[in-house]
């Protein structure tokens, strides 16, 4: 299974919503494709999709171009891209079959993706379900087709708490054996489900890595330390950053170096220094200072 952006760009007008965007996933897993609105996700989700071309470039799944030769690119991915309904004089049932038929499969196990995903009864039709049941429907016959690849764009929109529990679960289940492309804005969503990201920001991938590599990366930038009484005044220190995240702690953000961090240290011990270890920053964290 494999799945590669060669250089893909796609302008639109004079606007660039893609700019040389490259990168391969090969291998079972899920990986965050993560960016805020605009940066450039549903166009490449697009494009992989034959839904978009781009201006230049390649999209190539399991080595196979999608511009050149769809069907057989495509043959083997499920995808989601914006806001897809199913059929809405269908039932459930129906709609889960008609799926799978045609992928020419046989009837799935509509029992077990009723429960999997909580879906209403499945003899009713979708017409009459909410947004966000029609959006668990679709997500139930993406999974009645068994697709090796799954392109999911913001597949938790219109989704409430619940129900975004219950699609974590499930994308944490595929991921073990398929290729997952998730893109999001949402940071807590994909920190949950992705085993590596990709952070895009106007049409270009600006950092990527495994969640552990992105946090290593900002947590030997960040040294947290707490103190026995609170603190208003800070030294002044060349290269260090001090904010304070509690009444008696702060957090200082520096170079990583070890000279540094003595420095850091030296400098506040006197103070009352009570603790002090590298931050865990959150995944927000690291994406903001990734953008800076």
């Amino acid at each position: 299974m494999e799945l590669q952006a060669v250089e893909l760009s796609k302008k639109f007008g004079d606007f660039q919503a893609l700019s040389n965007v490259s990168f391969k996933l090969d291998g079972a897993g899920c990986y965050g494709y993560l960016g805020p609105n605009g940066a450039g996700k549903t166009t490449t989700m697009k494009i992989f999709t034959n839904l978009l071309r781009p201006s230049s470039g390649f999209a190539l799944i399991n080595g196979v171009s999608v511009q050149k030769n769809p069907v057989e690119a495509l043959r083997h991915v499920s995808s989601l891209v914006e806001d897809p309904e199913p059929y809405t004089f269908m039932s459930i049932e129906e709609f889960l079959v008609f799926a799978a038929k045609i992928r020419n499969l046989g009837s799935p196990n509509v029992k077990t993706l009723k429960d999997e995903l909580d879906l209403p009864p499945v003899e009713r039709k979708i017409g009459g379900l909410s947004k966000g049941q029609k959006r668990r429907v679709y997500l139930a016959a993406m999974l009645a087709q068994d697709a090796e690849i799954m392109i999911l764009d913001e597949p938790s929109s219109g989704l409430d708490p619940k129900e975004a529990g219950v699609l974590r679960d499930v994308i944490k289940r595929l991921k073990k054996d398929k290729i997952i492309l998730l893109s999001s804005h949402l940071l807590y969503e994909v920190s949950q489900v992705c085993d590596v990201v990709y952070f895009l920001f106007g049409g270009k991938i600006v950092d990527q890595g495994t969640l552990d590599d992105i946090s290593a990366k900002f947590r030997s930038q960040a040294l947290r330390v707490e103190f026995y009484e609170k603190k208003t005044v800070l030294p002044q220190l060349q290269g260090v950053k001090f904010e304070a995240d509690g009444e008696k702690s702060v957090t200082a953000y520096y170079d990583g170096s070890d000279e540094k961090r003595k420095e850091i240290l030296d400098a506040l011990y006197p103070m009352g220094l009570r603790s002090f270890s590298d931050s865990e920053l959150q995944l927000e964290e690291a994406y903001r200072r990734v953008i800076q």
